[in-house]
């Protein structure tokens, strides 16, 4: 296949996969609307099954992630979805009570104080509390806890994500040393560490969801020094629709065949709109050579089944070597 001077390699999934089963750590980002979660929960499987133990910890406020995994909704405590994989919703009232009796070594002292009516409130109100809690719970069970060997952390789409991980430089910035300063700087050296904490961002196979996405990668490495381990484009539409008779006597047949015809441009525009995202600057800034190619689903993706018969398309379909070259 023929490179682009500046694009990204095309590889296969289990490439992709082979690499973030060696990560303790795996941020998922994007932002809303664009498969964020079905991602995570398609490398969450995919992990289970090359061994490792898995935690899927989402912020969402729905249940998707639950589904898409075979349970009825999504809980605050760990639930076993299936062999070597578990979910978990990070809310950031559980967060803060159950981190801090991390920090201060005491669930009854954590109790005592994030759950007393005048303290609660006014620690509620420190900027930046919730969200320190929230990624500091997924850190702690990625590479304290013990229980897991790798954490998919589904966070909060594209901007709010930024600044939640954010959270422990600015603690660094502004804070007295102590406990807290302790606890974000080991966060910040375990995300700065592409041996152990990696980001896979996802889009949509059209032009400005992409160039945002140039822009993510640089923030995320730049700014937070988190490498990106591959930009995955979700959602593209077959291309490769075979000619077919123009202008049928049958009016039905007619109907059905322009829409399979457009159903090939809209494949077609998607592919060069890749092609020439692939060739610019901002494919370039997020940092990554690998690029995935996950197809569009009719009906999208809310069952176990249908995450299944995505992981397990073939591989020449999985991912379009030629179409976005």
């Amino acid at each position: 296949m023929a490179e682009a001077a500046r694009g990204l390699a095309v590889r296969t999934a289990d490439d992709l996969l082979d690499d973030l089963a060696q990560r303790r750590f795996v941020v998922v980002s994007g932002k809303g609307g664009v498969g964020r979660t079905t991602i995570a929960a398609l490398c969450g499987v995919a992990l289970a099954e090359r061994g490792r133990k898995v935690l899927v910890a989402t912020t969402g406020h729905d249940d998707r992630l639950a589904w898409m995994l075979g349970a009825a909704h999504l809980s605050d405590a760990p639930q076993s979805v299936q062999s070597r994989l578990w979910i978990q919703r990070l809310s950031p009232g559980t967060c803060i009570r159950e981190y801090g009796a991390l920090v201060l070594r005491s669930s009854r002292l954590s109790s005592a104080v994030f759950d007393n009516r005048v303290v609660s409130p006014l620690l509620r109100a420190i900027p930046g509390l919730d969200d320190f809690s929230l990624v500091g719970k997924a850190w702690h069970e990625a590479f304290r806890g013990g229980a897991y060997d790798t954490v998919i952390f589904d966070g909060p789409a594209t901007g709010h994500l930024l600044y939640t991980l954010g959270v422990p430089h600015a603690i660094l910035q502004t804070i007295a040393p102590g406990p807290l300063t302790r606890e974000a700087e080991l966060m910040r050296a375990h995300f700065c560490d592409p041996a152990q904490t990696q980001a896979v961002l996802v889009g949509l196979p059209e032009m400005w969801p992409l160039t945002e996405l140039g822009d993510l990668g640089a923030a995320l490495r730049q700014q937070l020094g988190i490498a990106v381990a591959a930009v995955v484009v979700n959602g593209l539409w077959p291309a490769d629709v075979p000619p077919l008779p123009q202008n049928p006597d049958n009016p039905r047949l007619a109907e059905l065949f322009s829409s399979l015809d457009g159903i090939g441009a809209i494949g077609r525009r998607q592919r060069g709109e890749v092609a020439q995202w692939r060739a610019g600057d901002a494919a370039a800034s997020c940092g990554s050579r690998r690029l995935v190619l996950v197809p569009w689903r009719f009906g999208g993706v809310c069952d176990a089944t249908a995450l299944r018969g995505l992981l397990e398309f073939p591989r020449g379909q999985l991912l379009d070597h030629g179409g976005a070259a």
